[in-house]
């Protein structure tokens, strides 16, 4: 259990990536959400810079925490696709503007799916943290099964979902940036042996 918990510890050093990505994906959730009148082709370039920023920041995170984090590979993985969909969309457009709705729900469920499992993954974390972790990791996977359902809705219904979705997992990454971050702050008074 020390061991675990040293290795959260470890990681928790890097919760500011956790934070800009939170913020960076509200950002993006704000403007898709603010901004229905752009339609389909300004959601599709929002997607192309969300892909490429999160494989980035993704990528980061997993290399600065390879000798500390279990299963860092999935992190660089995750990234890793994120990037290449990000890059695939950039160079075709009209590829991108005929399966964005498919990128965008499954991306969004896989997210989704990943703040699920690390609500269940951190053993420091409180009960309600938990449960407001789980929350949020439950209304992406709505919103992006909303997505999947039915991606040819409109340009507003897509906007719309994906802007609460966006959100939702922009909300998450944010509290668990500030749980690493308050985990950082234990590190420093109570040192684990």
């Amino acid at each position: 259990m020390n061991n675990m918990i040293s290795e959260i510890r470890q990681v928790a050093r890097f919760w500011w990536i956790f934070l800009i990505l939170g913020t960076v994906l509200i950002l993006f959730g704000i403007l898709v959400f603010t901004s229905p009148a752009e339609g389909y082709a300004g959601l599709t370039l929002y997607f192309e810079l969300a892909f490429l920023i999160n494989g980035i920041l993704e990528i980061s995170f997993a290399v600065s925490n390879h000798r500390t984090l279990h299963g860092w590979g999935w992190h660089l993985a995750g990234g890793i696709f994120d990037l290449l969909v990000g890059v695939l969309l950039t160079a075709n457009p009209v590829l991108a503007a005929a399966s964005l709705p498919y990128f965008v729900g499954f991306w969004l469920m896989f997210r989704s799916i990943a703040v699920i499992g690390r609500c269940f993954d951190l053993p420091t974390m409180k009960r309600p943290e938990r449960l407001w972790m789980l929350v949020l990791g439950l209304a992406g996977l709505v919103f992006s099964f909303m997505i999947l359902y039915n991606p040819v809705l409109g340009a507003f219904t897509l906007v719309t979902w994906t802007a609460l979705a966006l959100m939702a997992v922009g909300l998450f990454y944010i509290f668990l940036a500030f749980h690493f971050r308050k985990a950082t702050d234990v590190h420093r008074t109570h040192p684990v042996h």
